[in-house]
């Protein structure tokens, strides 16, 4: 996890904000997700109120311990719960490449909403 830059205070703000809701929504305290992610109950606390930015590692694992796609996390639309496509495999079943090729996506989204958020 990395502290928050001014710029990313936007992004962390909105990560921390979705996984605070979704925790939530499975009735779940900031310690029992800790023990899902392996994180400690401090880690959750300040990822969810925005004062780190979680690694895209921890964002595929607090995905997966929320039960959803990594992408949400980032989204800034309300969350509505979509039925499971057939072909979505959880996280534990895919090989070394396809957890490479998602950090890969997650990085390129991560750079966009870097320049989509830079002052002008």
């Amino acid at each position: 996890m990395t502290a928050v830059m001014p710029q990313m205070l936007p992004l962390a703000k909105r990560v921390g904000a979705r996984v605070h809701a979704l925790r939530k929504r499975q009735g779940w305290s900031q310690g029992q997700l800790a023990q899902k992610t392996g994180y400690g109950r401090a880690a959750i606390a300040s990822i969810e109120t925005g004062r780190i930015l979680p690694s895209l590692e921890k964002v595929l694992d607090l995905a997966a311990a929320l039960g959803v796609r990594p992408g949400i996390l980032f989204e800034e639309a309300p969350y509505e719960p979509a039925t499971p496509s057939p072909c979505l495999e959880p996280l534990p079943t895919w090989s070394p490449a396809e957890r490479r090729a998602m950090l890969r996506s997650l990085r390129r989204l991560v750079a966009k909403l870097e320049e989509v958020n830079q002052p002008a």
